[in-house]
């Protein structure tokens, strides 16, 4: 894989590391229509999003989606019935979606096929969607680290 940055015409291509992440979670069927249903009920559940990244993590061949929201400090004893998880970190091949809602959601499949086919991929960690802001997505496919 050439780790390089390029740009694409969906948005520009990087490599990342990053770092475990601990978040709670709850897991729904990897099914478009279930997942767009179970989003708004998951942001419900927190008295706010400011201040939280909003993932979902997809892990290969498990047919799982999985929505995550990281910790913080008001909740830390707190699960908030949720499930708990770690975005697992390391080397990962991301690619930033800008534009408007509801637009920019169906550019995602589209992302995810343009860094599988760029990534030495790595699959016993899942690829990412991190919902940056209103507007900015990153897609994000685990690569296998160079020692």
């Amino acid at each position: 894989m050439d780790t390089h940055a390029r740009d694409h015409a969906l948005g520009r291509i990087d490599v990342v590391t990053l770092d475990d992440l601990s978040a709670v979670s709850r897991d729904v069927p990897l099914d478009l229509s279930a997942v767009q249903a179970a989003w708004p009920e998951f942001e419900r559940g927190f008295d706010s999003l400011r201040g939280r990244r909003m993932m979902g993590l997809c892990f290969a061949g498990t047919g799982v989606y999985r929505m995550c929201a990281t910790r913080l400090e008001g909740d830390a004893n707190d699960s908030l019935g949720l499930d708990e998880t770690t975005v697992p970190g390391g080397d990962y091949l991301r690619l930033r979606l800008r534009g408007e809602p509801p637009a920019i959601y169906e550019r995602i499949g589209e992302a995810f096929d343009v860094l599988f086919d760029l990534a030495d991929h790595d699959p016993t960690r899942p690829h990412i969607e991190s919902y940056r802001r209103e507007g900015e997505i990153d897609c994000l496919v685990p690569v296998v680290s160079n020692p």
